[in-house]
């Protein structure tokens, strides 16, 4: 099971609304039930919590792509690299400008540029930076 490259363009304004299609967009495991058990039921990497649904209750470990990441430690989240690309301000601060730069969506630009940049914004920048770190081996885009 890994991500299937690309099938849908997130925006920074629907960040909190965000529901992609995942059996087009993702091949999952069996996640049916996993909020009615223990979270040690489901999760391999003892530091994922209980959900509210059913989809959002998966674990790094069960994605192939995250798999290769995670240099003898237990969770994407220990790794030195995680720490480095997803969670260094300078490293997201650049990654917003080359968003800026690229983008032709006024609006996203404008959120983007803004001088108090919204958590939603950031929350946004790290799900890019974290989508494009671990499918760095495979092509992105639209097909």
């Amino acid at each position: 099971m890994s991500l299937k490259p690309y099938s849908f363009e997130p925006n920074v304004s629907d960040i909190d609304r965000f529901e992609p299609n995942y059996s087009v967009s993702l091949c999952l495991p069996n996640v049916q039930g996993r909020t009615q058990v223990e979270v040690n039921e489901w999760c391999n990497c003892e530091n994922c919590a209980k959900m509210s649904n059913d989809l959002e209750c998966m674990c790094c470990s069960e994605f192939d792509n995250v798999k290769q990441l995670l240099d003898s430690k237990k969770c994407v989240t220990a790794t030195a690299s995680f720490e480095k690309i997803i969670l260094d301000e300078e490293i997201l601060n650049i990654t917003r400008q080359q968003m800026i730069m690229k983008t032709k969506n006024k609006l996203k630009k404008k959120q983007l540029s803004a001088l108090e940049v919204p958590n939603k914004t950031w929350r946004y920048i790290c799900y890019v930076q974290f989508t494009h770190w671990v499918n760095s081996w495979t092509s992105l885009g639209k097909e």
